[in-house]
């Protein structure tokens, strides 16, 4: 039974104003919290906290990007896209690791700059409540991408998600600092303001090879699951050239069966369909398959034995 193309639309509509919604609430916590953190790093001249503050200024650009990139990858496929435009929202995914390149660069600079001309930061309780506040809300957000990506089969919200997830393990760095800088120990503000630029450009490192696989066409499935499927249709007599690319939530599958030389056109064609129909209903994900019918030669059998 074949989806209705309306139908389809408004599901896949749905989903991008979902994954909007979550981008948007995300947004505005990245904002407010980071807001609170540069006012005040920049009050009480703690480099630390203004370095956590510029990651979460960079967590609300990346925000803003991927509401760019899911306004766009939205559309349906066209004549000049006839794979529809979804490899934005990984373009879009692999932009936002950019940022965070330019941002581990910046906080790399003030450490060092730091390292030579020592500060002396104020460290006070509301320091402490600030960190614990802002542990909050990246926990919250984490957990809130995290589930809405897996929900959503989301590139975009799973990049973010690992985003933020830097700006916990960030968070716990700052108020490990804040001790020591309590305590008069030297050089740690810009110490820690180093492991902080050292996680963002890990992130980044990471978030970019996730989407680079994608734009460069990565294998995505396990071929032998695909041949499996393909070989237990009856009149299929051998299975190979198979490829895959594409994302986790939109597969592309291109495989050659071999069938009885003497098999008409429309039966060979009766195969390929129930190929494609078997490997779109027991492989999540996949949204259009190609099946290359070819007579099985003398050569072949040869070869094979």
């Amino acid at each position: 039974m074949t989806s209705h193309p309306q139908s389809i639309g408004a599901a896949s509509h749905g989903r991008w104003r979902q994954i909007a919604a979550v981008l948007w609430v995300t947004l505005l916590l990245n904002w407010a919290v980071a807001l609170l953190k540069l006012l005040f790093g920049w009050a009480t001249h703690c480099m630390v906290i203004v370095a956590d503050g510029l990651h979460s200024l960079s967590d609300g650009t990346s925000n803003i990007v991927g509401l760019v990139g899911i306004s766009l990858s939205k559309h349906p496929a066209d004549h000049d896209h006839p794979y529809g435009h979804r490899k934005y929202e990984t373009f879009a995914a692999v932009v936002i690791s950019f940022f965070l390149f330019i941002v581990s660069f910046g906080v790399l600079r003030e450490s060092v700059l730091g390292w030579v001309r020592q500060r002396t930061p104020e460290v006070n309780a509301m320091s402490f409540a600030l960190m614990g506040l802002t542990l909050c809300v990246n926990l919250f957000v984490v957990v809130y991408e995290r589930r809405k990506a897996f929900a959503l089969k989301s590139d975009l919200l799973m990049s973010d998600s690992w985003h933020t997830l830097s700006d916990v393990f960030i968070t716990l760095s700052v108020a490990a600092a804040l001790v020591g800088i309590r305590l008069k120990v030297p050089r740690l503000d810009a110490l820690f303001s180093f492991v902080i630029a050292f996680v963002i450009f890990s992130t980044a490192v990471r978030i970019l090879k996730r989407g680079s696989d994608v734009l460069c066409d990565r294998a995505v499935l396990d071929t032998q699951k695909v041949e499996h499927i393909a070989r237990r249709v009856e009149g299929v007599l051998d299975c190979h050239e198979i490829r895959t690319r594409g994302r986790v939530d939109d597969v592309y599958v291109d495989l050659h069966i071999l069938v009885d030389p003497q098999m008409s056109v429309f039966a060979s064609h009766g195969l390929a369909n129930i190929i494609e129909r078997d490997i779109k209903r027991e492989i999540p994900g996949v949204t259009d398959v190609v099946v290359h019918v070819e007579p099985l030669s003398h050569d072949h059998e040869e070869l094979k034995g």
